[in-house]
């Protein structure tokens, strides 16, 4: 099988090249394979047709074959079409109900300054941002089957022996578990939330730049006992990656494209480096296509097409809530939400990246809906409501399928 894998860029000072690229179009003259409908500008009507069968794995169907209206699939892509607020910097959208890509519309017609980040020419693959930690989490949980990692009660620092001494030790950061990185209670003083990813001073960035990324996480002080406070870091994430790699003795690509990829029936995909490797935080690019599939991996328990891909006691842990804040949960590297739909209470566990990126996994419709971004700057993503989208829009013509 060939893959169509780039090493990417050393992505040692992201923020420089983020600020270059902001201005500076990327032009259109990338492939387009034809997964979309879409062939003429915005101001023409949309009608809906059958996504197309591309002989890629996926069952394809018409809307209303499956009891689903057309018209409120055809009224989202007006609201997009008309820039509506809340309806804005839309890259791809995509719908799976019963194993059948019901609806595929990418809406990019340029590259952006992400592309270059992993040199993407490809529209069709996207930037997936934290999405990846996700995909990295069902790594974790095939080599833990496989053998590779004992089991998530490993101590993290025992993987990282050729990197002491570890500044700030102490008895709690000896004692921080695989399972404490998995579900973001890793105790370490960590924020990337309050300062943009954009910006020199956000602390993803500031390890991006590090000369040694993974020193500069491990020699992190403590800020809590470890399994007590959730505090998100794309830092244990790309750790995750190392941890990988060195229990498997393969790099994080090729570990990826034997046990997930190949099996899943994944060509083609990109990535940007950090210290050389893939970084499992927030490095890959897909196609909306095969994010569906691995959305549709985890709503079958770990089965694609029949074979056993992620152990299906990993898929449930993955998608239970070990973070419970109310409104959302979190389990190992996968978020958890509810949709309100009219009176019905739809659960979801979702993958989640910058900009936009979402893969939804909604096992009590059968679906899996798929979204790519582009809402990287401040002020865009409030007008890109992805959730208003789901339940006002998305949802409801897929739960009123269900009930007929």
């Amino acid at each position: 099988m060939k893959y169509q894998s780039t090493s990417g860029k050393k992505l040692t000072n992201l923020l420089m090249l983020v600020l270059v690229v902001l201005t500076v179009s990327c032009g259109s003259d990338s492939n387009n394979d034809g997964n979309s409908n879409r062939t003429s500008a915005a101001s023409t009507p949309y009608v809906y047709n059958a996504p197309l069968s591309l002989n890629d794995g996926w069952q394809v169907s018409h809307l209303q074959d499956l009891a689903i209206e057309v018209a409120p699939f055809e009224q989202l892509m007006e609201k997009i079409d008309d820039e509506t607020n809340g309806y804005r910097y839309i890259d791809h959208v995509l719908v799976v109900k019963d194993n059948t890509i019901v609806f595929d519309e990418l809406l990019r017609t340029e590259l952006d300054f992400a592309d270059d980040w992993g040199n993407n020419k490809d529209l069709n693959l996207h930037i997936l941002n934290s999405v990846t930690k996700s995909v990295n989490s069902a790594l974790i949980g095939i080599a833990i089957e496989q053998g590779y990692i004992e089991d998530v009660n490993v101590k993290v620092h025992d993987y990282f022996q050729h990197k002491l001494p570890i500044a700030n030790w102490n008895e709690e950061k000896a004692n921080v578990t695989l399972d404490n990185w998995l579900n973001m209670r890793h105790g370490y003083q960590w924020d990337e939330w309050n300062v943009s990813y954009l910006e020199a001073s956000n602390q993803n960035s500031q390890m991006n730049r590090a000369n040694d990324p993974i020193q500069f996480l491990l020699d992190l002080p403590m800020a809590s006992v470890p399994g007590n406070t959730f505090a998100y870091s794309t830092g244990v994430s790309y750790g995750l990656g190392r941890i990988l790699s060195i229990a498997s003795g393969q790099s994080v690509t090729s570990f990826m494209e034997q046990y997930l990829f190949e099996p899943l029936g994944i060509e083609k995909y990109d990535y940007w480096t950090l210290d050389g490797q893939l970084h499992t935080g927030s490095a890959l690019y897909l196609s909306a296509r095969d994010m569906a599939k691995f959305g549709q991996l985890f709503l079958n328990n770990g089965q694609w097409l029949g074979q056993q891909i992620v152990p299906q006691a990993w898929v449930e842990k993955s998608s239970t809530r070990q973070v419970d804040n109310g409104s959302w949960g979190y389990g190992n590297q996968w978020w958890m939400t509810a949709f309100k739909v009219g009176e019905t209470d739809i659960d979801a566990f979702y993958a989640d990246g910058f900009g936009g990126q979402y893969i939804f996994v909604l096992p009590s419709i059968d679906a899996v809906v798929v979204f790519n971004g582009r809402a990287y700057q401040q002020g865009q993503s409030e007008q890109y409501d992805v959730y208003r989208i789901m339940a006002n829009d998305i949802l409801p013509a897929l739960l009123t399928s269900k009930n007929k």
